[in-house]
C-alpha cells in the first residue's frame, strides 16, 4: 500500500472543515498550523513567509511585503476570513 502525503487542505476536508476559507495561493498551504473553535483557519506568518522565500526566491523582506500588501490588506474583505498567527518573541 502506498503512502501517501495529504495536503493541509486535504486534512482540513477530512476533519469536517471543508467550508473553511484557504488562501488561495498555494504556496501558503504548509503554513496552515490550525483552525479555532470557529473554523477558522490559521496560518503561521513566519511559515508563510518561509514559503515564499523558498518557492518564489524571493527575500525575507519581499516576502514580508507581498504578505502584508497582498495578503492582510485583503483580509477586512473576505468574509469568515482565515487567521494569521504571529508568534511573540520574548
Amino acid at each position: 500500500m502506498e503512502n501517501k502525503q495529504y495536503t493541509n487542505r486535504e486534512i482540513l476536508v477530512e476533519m469536517g472543515y471543508e467550508d473553511s476559507v484557504v488562501f488561495e495561493n498555494p504556496d501558503y498551504d504548509r503554513g496552515i498550523v490550525g483552525v479555532d473553535t470557529d473554523g477558522h483557519v490559521i496560518y503561521d506568518f513566519e511559515i508563510m513567509v518561509e514559503c515564499l522565500m523558498e518557492e518564489d526566491g524571493m527575500t525575507y523582506e519581499e516576502a514580508v511585503e507581498f504578505i502584508e500588501y497582498n495578503t492582510i490588506r485583503a483580509l477586512p474583505y473576505i468574509p469568515e476570513h482565515p487567521i494569521i498567527l504571529y508568534h511573540i518573541e520574548s
